[in-house]
């Protein structure tokens, strides 16, 4: 019955309108052996002074809170609560700043790679710049929205952050992320506020500009990405969860934040895009579970599909057209591979993010185990050509071709930069590719 008051308690705080409450965590429930009286004990962010003022708004509070206690457990007799000041969680985070002062320069050990140290972090800390990866995907811009909505919610000075000269995806335009204060420019104070990287699988892609986490002092990393190599000073990958929004939902929750219907909306975008609308392999049970508890919380299923699906820029229609019309159908049908030069783009009015999902229309040819398409960005610079893969089979692993050559990704999906020619790139994908199926079938 403790953990379950408890838990009432903690999903009734965020409700409550008394501004003196602060960010207060319900750390555990003592109830008497008469259930007259429980004692609660809370953690409370912040100095003496916000202390003082957040148990003294609880205290007013506790009418309200033993009412909603007695209509969540049906309880006859409802405990006279008392709330009593834990110190244990502040003790935690001096251990941990401790922790840190004394550890020797150089990589974390794997024990900060965990979810407490990235809530640590994020409970500790004030000032953010939020970021995810270049040519961003669904997941990517969801999971950036999400986490700089609700950095602001726990009352942070959280920034957003994507540079880049390529535009944002047409199909995310109703996200309105300009209005919403995404920056294209680096904010002059980046260097000191501390740097969250959501769904980046490299140092190198983060906030798409090169060297923004060795210019940051301190660098949180979140994402699902197999082979990330833990490139801030902590890291949350969870690399069996389906999108890096289902992970930052098990980050928020921790932090005993109840989304609100722009986080559910989303986090439910990062996680409906990554699995495909619910198809792909990664699609769990656990993933379907957060999805409907997204919907609950206000994620619009019908706006979203809309906003993302039916909302294709006729560009982008010819631009696929050109595609197809250039795809080769390899190794007896196993490989599919098409391309698109700069011209194209210019051609038929189209920029560079009006390619995303081309790729996953080249993966549905039957019979293919591989897909690629290999662009030409339209404009100037390095690097002169950019490829996508796709692996419709458990023999392939997509990620490790890609990071053959400098890139990375998931078994599935990846992607890598090349200045080689188009024919060049070829070969080494039909290369690589026929290796891991020879081995795969013991040729």
């Amino acid at each position: 019955m403790n953990e379950a008051i408890r838990q009432v308690l903690s999903d009734s705080l965020p409700t409550l309108k008394d501004p003196r409450i602060g960010f207060v965590t319900v750390t555990g429930v003592e109830a008497t052996t008469d259930f007259e009286h429980a004692k609660v004990f809370v953690s409370v962010l912040g100095a003496e002074d916000e202390r003082e003022r957040s148990l003294a708004g609880l205290e007013a509070a506790r009418g309200v809170l033993q009412a909603q206690i007695a209509r969540e457990l049906r309880l006859r007799r409802t405990p006279v609560l008392t709330f009593e000041y834990d110190p244990t969680v502040e003790r935690g985070v001096q251990l941990t700043k401790l922790i840190d002062e004394l550890a020797p320069e150089g990589p974390m050990p794997d024990t900060a790679d965990d979810m407490a140290a990235v809530v640590a972090a994020l409970r500790e800390r004030d000032r953010f710049l939020v970021t995810s990866h270049e040519a961003p995907d669904g997941d990517a811009l969801g999971s950036l929205l999400a986490t700089g909505l609700a950095l602001r919610k726990l009352g942070k000075d959280a920034v957003m952050f994507l540079g880049g000269p390529a535009p944002l995806p047409g199909e995310y335009r109703f996200l309105d992320l300009p209005a919403r204060g995404l920056l294209r420019e680096r904010p002059d104070d980046a260097s000191e506020r501390v740097l969250v990287a959501v769904d980046c699988a490299s140092a190198e892609r983060v906030g798409a500009e090169p060297g923004l986490v060795d210019a940051s002092a301190f660098t949180i990393n979140v994402d699902h990405h197999h082979d990330n190599p833990r490139f801030g000073d902590v890291n949350l990958v969870v690399e069996e969860a389906s999108s890096t929004g289902e992970v930052l939902a098990d980050v928020f929750g921790e932090l005993g934040l109840a989304p609100t219907p722009d986080i559910a909306e989303a986090l439910y975008i990062a996680l409906v895009t990554d699995t495909g609308r619910f198809q792909y392999a990664n699609t769990t049970p656990k993933a379907l579970r957060l999805a409907a508890e997204l919907v609950e919380a206000g994620a619009d299923v019908n706006r979203v599909f809309q906003g993302v699906y039916e909302n294709v820029q006729f560009a982008k229609l010819k631009l696929l057209a050109r595609a197809l019309d250039r795809a080769q159908v390899l190794e007896g049908g196993e490989i599919v591979v098409s391309h698109l030069l700069r011209g194209d783009f210019e051609d038929v009015g189209a920029t560079e993010p009006y390619s995303e999902g081309i790729i996953d229309v080249l993966r549905s040819v039957e019979g293919s185990l591989v897909s690629a398409l290999i662009r030409e960005p339209p404009r100037d610079g390095a690097p002169a050509r950019k490829i996508s893969l796709r692996s419709s089979a458990d023999e392939v692993d997509v990620s490790a071709i890609a990071r053959k050559s400098g890139g990375g990704g998931h078994r599935e999906a990846s992607g890598f930069s090349s200045d080689l020619s188009i024919e060049e790139i070829t070969e080494f994908i039909v290369r690589e590719v026929a290796a891991q199926v020879g081995v795969a079938r013991g040729e």
